[in-house]
């Protein structure tokens, strides 16, 4: 089985690159994040064409997350469970590994930017964070295996960024941001590219300023982290670099996992 994520920074603007990327790559799910239209706006009728549902949680303009699927899904969540939110940056789904009995929460987010980190942006961001880790929590203490994946706007070390001078007044890299992450992680999940891909340029996100992209000046802000169950199926974690190249592409480029079943 692969999973996709990929931050499209507009769905209607992207489609045809999603449908192109679909037809080289083929995974079975794809979590999309920063639709930017609701679900009536969302174009389901083109993904269903070539072979996938659609499930949406729009939000008109701004955020809004789906998952794409070859088979029918159920969704089980469109917002963190015990926290009212207003953006639509959330959304889950249950989903079967042949060689792991329990059915397995997979979980698309789009966390909030947060920046400037003088303004209430950035308490949304570290409260959003906070509900999220204690939503977690709440599955593991069930034994239940977890894939979280998704642009979760956060720089997890220097490593993770061309120049940490350059965003060390960044809400992705702040000791806040960081730290929330850790704990995360602490609950005994792995960040699966750092973990499958070595080397210190894994950027997933290249800005439109300043030729980001042409000079490599990247950042590592989308991830897939899962439970140690899950992590035992993961054969191959790839980040597709090539969409990025693209026309009018997204800041954000595709990170795939392929797993046993």
């Amino acid at each position: 089985m692969k999973i996709s994520t990929w931050n499209v920074n507009s769905i209607n603007a992207r489609i045809d690159h999603l449908l192109k990327f679909i037809k080289t790559d083929q995974s079975d799910i794809y979590l999309l994040q920063e639709l930017k239209t609701i679900e009536e706006g969302f174009p389901k009728k083109e993904l269903n064409k070539i072979g996938y549902f659609s499930y949406v949680n729009g939000q008109k303009a701004w955020n809004g997350v789906a998952i794409l699927s070859k088979n029918p899904i159920e969704i089980t969540n469109t917002k963190i469970p015990n926290y009212e939110d207003e953006n639509a940056r959330f959304i889950e789904t249950e989903i079967k590994l042949s060689k792991i009995k329990k059915k397995i929460k997979l979980i698309n987010i789009y966390l909030p930017n947060g920046n400037p980190i003088e303004t209430d942006k950035f308490k949304y961001k570290i409260n959003w964070m906070k509900k999220f880790n204690e939503y977690v929590n709440d599955l593991r203490k069930l034994m239940i295996p977890i894939i979280i994946g998704g642009d979760f706007n956060v720089i997890p070390t220097d490593e993770d960024v061309y120049s940490p001078e350059n965003y060390k007044n960044d809400a992705c890299a702040h000791p806040l941001t960081r730290e929330q992450y850790r704990i995360l992680i602490n609950k005994g999940l792995t960040d699966l590219v750092k973990y499958f891909i070595e080397g210190n340029t894994n950027w997933t996100f290249w800005g439109y300023r300043g030729g980001s992209w042409q000079k490599g000046n990247g950042l590592r802000i989308d991830h897939f982290l899962t439970t140690p169950n899950v992590t035992n199926l993961v054969n191959k974690v790839k980040i597709n670099r090539e969409p990025r190249s693209w026309e009018k592409a997204s800041d954000h480029t595709p990170v795939t996992v392929e797993f046993i079943n």
